[in-house]
């Protein structure tokens, strides 16, 4: 196994699809900031903020169990490639809302869920297709560069944003944002084989089946079933803190968007640093001992962030949080990945995306709500103890969670729920 982070690179169909990934994935954060921002100017309401990030990714939820049975029963490829053209048409309707001068937050919440939800149809086929670009022990490092990538775009697109509102205007932006899907559609055309499920496609039986049939498989993979578990728990306590930046800081910091740029780009240059940590740490450690490490340092960095006492620190704070995250993130959807069964691959990652929406949505809510009714402060340090609450539940509830995520389980032998 390569120690080396960047080790998926020296493929040619990942270097291809990584470099338009990282073009649309500072599209999707110009995107993000700036119609955060708008909102937060507007409103001055955590929640209707936190509807913008909601509603950026709320459709993982809803979409991602329909994009899993489209993953695991057609190629792959054509999927995502259609989905991101998807993207690209309700981004120009936005482009042009915003360029006709509307700026209602609830047309701007509902273009952006249609998008969203576009997009996550496509994301199950490109998870599915990771596992086939690259050998097993890459594989890691393969989801690391999407962090790489999403992140970039934290970091540039902000920044960015912030150059295209001021010399383009909001609409044209926003259009620069629907070419960057574009970007990656080509991308992705340019890869010339199949990416087709493995294994038998049950095309009779129904909808409805196909997808228990990819919950039973999910339950019945120790390390799928503790991998989501992880993820559902990470987005309900801690991720709420991204989207709600333009609001934090402006609520309890006086800043605009220039600062706002500033806090989501730290954010991704940690989340970058952490990705690279992680997996030249996966090389030497279990995955039992990076989570546990990760949980600790993730608790105690968002507590921190709570009780910032200035712009510096909650920056400071910001790119620590970010670089947690990514772990977090790498480290259990890696394990998700480790051991989906091959023809059912697309379903059970679609239920993590899934799992990862409804429960950032949820969370998101909640951390927003007791940001209005009290502060964003005493909001984050609930999330804090929320999350350090519920992982220690669940290492107490299932009493082999260690070899559940260190893959030395086999199937059907644990379950969380029934330790």
């Amino acid at each position: 196994m390569s120690n080396h982070p960047f080790v998926p690179l020296r493929h040619k169909e990942v270097r291809l699809l990584w470099s338009a990934a990282v073009v649309s994935d500072i599209g999707t954060w110009v995107q993000l900031i700036v119609v955060g921002s708008l909102v937060a100017a507007n409103t001055g309401s955590a929640v209707q903020t936190g509807l913008v990030a909601l509603a950026t990714f709320m459709p993982q939820g809803i979409s991602a169990p329909f994009g899993g049975l489209l993953a695991d029963r057609f190629d792959r490829r054509k999927v995502f490639a259609l989905a991101l053209m998807g993207q690209a048409l309700v981004t120009s309707v936005l482009a042009v809302v915003l360029g006709l001068g509307v700026r209602a937050p609830a047309v701007l919440t509902v273009l952006i869920l249609l998008g969203s939800g576009a997009g996550a149809l496509g994301a199950p086929s490109y998870a599915a297709m990771q596992p086939d670009l690259v050998p097993p022990d890459e594989l890691m490092a393969m989801v690391s560069l999407g962090v790489y990538s999403w992140n970039s775009g934290r970091m540039v697109g902000p920044l960015l944003g912030s150059v295209l509102v001021i010399a383009l205007g909001p609409a044209w932006t926003i259009g620069f944002n629907a070419v960057s899907f574009v970007v990656l559609a080509v991308a992705v055309a340019l890869v010339r084989r199949p990416f087709m499920p493995h294994g038998d496609v049950d095309l009779d039986s129904s909808m409805r089946n196909r997808l228990a049939d990819g919950w039973r498989t999910m339950r019945a993979t120790p390390g799928c079933w503790h991998g989501v578990a992880l993820i559902v728990l990470f987005n309900l306590t801690v991720v709420a803190f991204m989207g709600l930046i333009p609001i934090y800081v402006r609520a309890e910091y006086h800043g605009g968007t220039g600062l706002t740029g500033a806090v989501a780009s730290a954010q991704g240059v940690g989340a970058i640093i952490g990705g690279i940590v992680i997996t030249v740490l996966g090389n030497h450690h279990s995955r039992s001992w990076l989570l546990t490490r990760i949980v600790w340092v993730l608790a105690f960095a968002l507590g921190a962030y709570a009780v910032a006492p200035n712009t510096a620190w909650v920056i400071g704070c910001a790119a620590v949080l970010g670089g947690v995250s990514s772990s977090m993130f790498i480290t259990a959807s890696a394990i998700v990945q480790r051991d989906a069964p091959p023809h059912s691959r697309g379903r059970v990652v679609s239920i993590m995306q899934a799992g990862m929406g409804v429960a950032y949505g949820i969370g998101l809510l909640f951390i927003g709500s007791i940001g209005d009714a009290f502060n964003l402060h005493i909001a984050f340090g609930v999330g804090a103890v929320l999350m350090l609450a519920g992982f220690g539940y669940m290492t107490i509830r299932s009493r082999h969670w260690r070899e559940a995520v260190d893959g030395e389980l086999p199937a059907s032998s644990i379950s969380l729920a029934a330790c």
